[in-house]
């Protein structure tokens, strides 16, 4: 049905909605706004509330499509709340739900209903995010390819757009609706994407979000908001504008995208500005913050390992505490974990890996910024204080160096919060400095008794004073808090600093006992009416106890700060102190902790064999780890319960893929004059409704007919003679072909840019100037573009653009191949990104179960001595020992010179596309339930050569990329998907 009829009336509404201090209800909402509203998850100009109480909504990004296992998303998302965040964005993926229009597939990885489901399981907010366009550099921005055939422009009010995308938010939402708050997991619903409203290019984008947000609404969203996400702080569909969404939000990625420049920009000094002309009712809410970045085709050598440098630690420790200095309670990183664009989901601007240099590597393993992520994540879940601050005063006023820059938040009762950051965010040298406060006794400079603080270069510090944690109070400290917890009578706090940096902390409890000091020998701690002063130098690896009374104070430098976790015993989404939770020190990672009587069940991974100690409730005198016990002694710190966790990660023996027996077969046969083509599709469109030019009697857009993923191969047939013909090709960056004239090498052609035009010469004597001479066009696409500016971008064509021959006559008969069966392509279940038009998955050779033994012998190592693609097939047997979570990859040896293209399967999945003489990628992560980590599995390569000397590959292995043992469920064998059996 349309529902512009439905839009019309809900409009109408909208002089009618409730306004409140300039903030009007959209249409069909039941209003959000705290203290106007009965629903679960409300707002105000501060925060979000969820069941009455504030929140601080510290998110991260994971697109679970892009780990198609799903029996590993749990772990991403455990290790999301590890390191405090209590949400998670997901993008939901219109294309890969709809491979044919009308046909909705929403199983196997594409299971929204099943994330949505092991979100709640593990207890973490969930914001989706499904478009309709997504962007994601993903293909097409999320679009399915069958889009780009439809006549009306995307992302507007047409009719014909309309219905093609009602029936994918019709099925969304009604599975949403089962999840959504407090029924599960979900508390928003983004409507589109860094959209804009209407502007003379764009006049119709205002009414079709409006008609996209009464379809949220008329399919079950009607008890959490609708949020957008503005490309910048624009207003974009801010209340009371038209179209508006609940909740306002936008997107900042400050460091930009250029991973192979270190400099930062200077921090934005916008967004409390901003945020105050568009949406003064709202909380600034970042659904989009900058987690890392992204890397090109043809990118810097060190691919994301210069994001990682980019957006490291330091960016994390700068960046973040400064939207939190701006007034900012809810934020979402992208990407936390960015996984891969396995088979051909990326767009042009990115390769296979999607790594993202998120605080989680592609192949699942922690990275340094995880590390920093937590320290801020546990930090603002322990304190409720902070969640209804507002910015008392900013400046350089506030320290000894003026070059320093200050945030002081407060009005929440007698807390005070202090972010000092240098004025400069490229200072990389230390800047010492006092810092004036104010405390529950007054005005201070501190640190009182000598001394200073300090910033080591790109460095940002939060220090508070009046901080109540328990019955203990934190009067101030020049060392950071990291989390709290009361275990029965007892008040725990874990403070943190640089090593080599002098602390000072004042803390008051109602005990006068003597402080015991344990762990170091160069802190000191004195006792005055109830007030304990803390001193002293944090050197490498300090790991100090304070205690006294009922109050214990532990103090570790940054490092081991890092190897404190501060699990929940129940899988609450409330992460604040509300919510039971202990200590734990030692591990690379704590995921769960469940406390049965005297007993503590702890679940996590270890890195090989571990010190822990456990801060728990008197009355735990055991633990397991993993389900094992540990013995364990009361800590040499006088307070917790300490143990080792045995057993070293054992050295895992991969097969040396080099030393297999390989077998290959001729994957481009459609280069023969007399190759059988009779089952192709003829290509004989005259005219398309895309606004791109064609030059050619014939459109020879692949999409046109059906075909949106990976390789195309075209034949053309003309008579005569020619001498050549000049080609228009378009395969989006690092696109390329191979053409061949009745089986004679003509030429081929590649370029980081979109689109390129190539004059190809036949050889001599390879034209028959009589009879019918055949043109063979193997060709390579790096995906759909996207649709960031809603002009239809997406619909920019893939494969030939445009021909003419010289010399000669016209080409009379065009075919072309593609994905088997195109949009009625065979393999449900790995979907319509996994195959493209080469002759090996055409044939199903790339599936499990094919027969080989007609191919010859023949090893990628040696490779092919002339143009082509040539398909290459081994397997190999793992044997992971039970209890290892491992990533094993694919690594190629990459030259440069040598002109190569090869896609790489795993088990019938197409697991990556590498580019010799482009890059950067050469290493490609396999997760297990991909690769059968105690079985056979199967590999095949293939080697296309651009050259007519041909092409080898230098070296082709199997590497671990990280591995831990680990308290994840065993995964056996691998994904459910089909054989060669069941699709041939």
């Amino acid at each position: 049905m349309h529902l512009c009829s439905k839009v019309i009336g809900a409009l109408a509404f909208v002089s009618a909605a409730l306004a409140i201090d300039s903030y009007v209800v959209p249409p069909l909402s039941p209003g959000y706004q705290h203290g106007n509203s009965t629903q679960h998850v409300q707002f105000d100009s501060t925060s979000l509330y969820i069941d009455g109480e504030r929140v601080f909504l510290y998110g991260g990004e994971f697109h679970f499509w892009r780990l198609p296992v799903p029996a590993l998303w749990s772990d991403i998302l455990e290790k999301f709340k590890a390191a405090g965040l209590n949400s998670v964005s997901i993008y939901i993926h219109w294309g890969a739900t709809e491979g044919k229009q009308g046909t909705r597939d929403w199983t196997e990885w594409r299971d929204l209903d099943a994330f949505l489901q092991v979100a709640a399981e593990v207890g973490i907010y969930v914001i989706a995010r499904p478009g309709p366009y997504i962007n994601a550099e993903t293909t097409g921005g999320g679009f399915p390819g069958w889009l780009t055939n439809n006549p009306a422009v995307a992302r507007s009010n047409d009719t014909r757009y309309t219905d093609a995308w009602e029936g994918y938010i019709d099925d969304l939402s009604e599975i949403i609706s089962k999840h959504q708050y407090p029924n599960g997991a979900v508390i928003a619903v983004q409507a589109e994407n860094e959209f804009y409203t209407d502007s003379p290019a764009t006049p119709t984008t205002t009414e079709y979000m409006g008609i996209l947000e009464i379809a949220f609404r008329t399919h079950g969203i009607t008890n959490i908001p609708l949020i957008v996400n503005d490309v910048y702080p624009s207003g974009h569909f801010a209340s009371p504008g038209p179209s508006a969404v609940d909740i306002y939000g936008f997107d900042s990625y400050p460091g930009g995208f250029d991973c192979s420049n270190t400099d930062w920009p200077e921090l934005p000094d916008y967004y409390i500005q901003m945020l105050a002309w568009n949406a003064p009712n709202e909380p600034m809410w970042f659904p989009e913050f900058q987690g890392g970045s992204l890397v090109s085709w043809g990118g810097t050598e060190l691919g994301y390992a210069g994001c990682y440098e980019l957006t490291g630690p330091d960016f994390v420790n700068v960046y973040y505490k400064n939207n939190v200095a701006s007034g900012s309670k809810a934020m979402s990183f992208y990407m936390t974990y960015g996984g891969t664009n396995w088979g051909n989901l990326a767009n042009p601007d990115v390769y296979t890996s999607y790594d993202y240099g998120g605080a989680i590597h592609e192949s699942r393993q922690l990275s340094d910024k995880f590390n920093e992520l937590k320290l801020q994540g546990l930090f603002y879940q322990s304190s409720p204080s902070l969640y209804s601050t507002s910015i008392i005063g900013s400046g350089n006023n506030y320290t000894s160096d003026t070059s320093l820059f200050t945030t002081n938040l407060g009005g929440s009762g007698t807390t005070n919060f202090y972010i000092v950051r240098q004025g400069s965010q490229n200072t990389t040298t230390t800047t010492p400095f006092t810092l004036h406060v104010n405390t529950t006794s007054g005005p201070q400079t501190i640190p009182r008794l000598g001394g200073t603080l300090a910033l080591n270069g790109r460095e940002s510090r939060t220090i508070v004073t009046g901080y109540a944690f328990g019955s203990s109070v934190v009067e101030y400290s020049t060392a950071e808090v990291m989390t709290h917890v009361a275990l029965d009578d007892v008040d725990y706090i874990v403070l943190y600093a640089n090593s080599g940096s002098t602390i000072e902390a004042v803390i008051s409890s109602s005990d006068d006992g003597t402080p015991v000091i344990t762990g170091s020998p160069v802190i000191k701690a004195t006792i005055k009416n109830s007030n304990v002063t803390i001193t002293g130098t944090i050197g490498t690896a300090t790991n100090a106890v304070v205690r006294w009374g009922k109050t214990v104070v532990i103090i570790a430098d940054r490092p081991t700060a890092y190897t404190y976790w501060n699990p929940r015993t129940t899988n609450a989404y409330n992460l604040t102190p509300d919510t039971p939770s202990i200590l734990v020190s030692g591990p690379y990672l704590v995921r769960t902790a469940t406390v049965s009587g005297s007993k503590i069940a702890l679940v996590g991974d270890t890195n090989g064999t571990t010190p822990i100690t456990v801060y728990a409730p008197r009355a735990v005198t055991s633990i397991t780890w993993n389900g094992v016990a540990v013995k364990t002694t009361k800590s040499a710190l006088g307070v917790g319960l300490s143990g080792t966790i045995s057993g070293a990660v054992p050295t895992l023996n991969l097969p040396k893929l080099s030393a297999l027996p390989w077998k290959s077969a001729n994957s481009l046969p459609e280069i023969a004059p007399n190759f059988d083509d009779a089952s192709w599709t003829i290509a004989n469109k005259t005219n398309t409704s895309r606004p791109y030019t064609q030059i050619g009697e014939y459109v020879l857009y692949a999409d046109e007919y059906g075909f949106h993923a990976g390789n195309y191969v075209y034949r053309g047939y003309f008579n005569g003679s020619a001498t050549g013909v000049d080609l228009w090709y378009d395969g989006g960056s690092s696109g390329g072909y191979s053409a061949f004239i009745n089986g004679h090498f003509a030429g081929s052609g590649q370029s980081l840019n979109s689109d390129f035009n190539s004059t190809i010469t036949f050889p001599a004597g390879s034209v028959q100037n009589t009879g019918v001479n055949v043109i063979t066009i193997v060709s390579d696409m790096s995906g759909l573009e996207g649709d960031w500016n809603a002009n239809d971008g997406f619909k920019e064509p893939r494969g030939i653009r445009g021909y003419s021959v010289i010399g000669g006559s016209d080409i009379y008969t065009w075919k072309l191949t593609g994905t088997l069966g195109g949009e009625d392509y065979p393999d449900k279940v790995r979907g319509p990104y996994n195959e493209g038009g080469l002759w090996v998955e055409r044939e199903g050779a790339t599936l499990p179960g094919y027969d080989y033994s007609a191919w010859q012998s023949s090893s990628p190592y040696v490779g092919i001595s002339a143009a082509g693609v040539q398909a290459y097939h081994t397997s190999f047997t793992l044997d992971i020992p039970s209890g290892v979570d491992a990533t094993i990859g694919i690594q190629f040896t990459a030259t440069p010179t040598s002109n190569y293209r090869s896609l790489i399967f795993i088990n019938g999945w197409n697991y990556g596309r590498f580019i010799s003489n482009y890059g950067p990628q050469t290493l490609f992560p396999v997760p297990q339930g991909i690769l059968n980590h105690n079985g056979s599995n199967d590999i095949v390569v293939t080697l296309w050569s651009l050259d007519a000397t041909g092409a080898k590959i230098a070296d082709l292995e199997l590497v671990t990329v990280q591995a831990v043992n680990t308290g994840l469920p065993k995964i056996t064998g691998t994904v459910s998907s089909p054989t060669y059996s069941q699709l041939r």
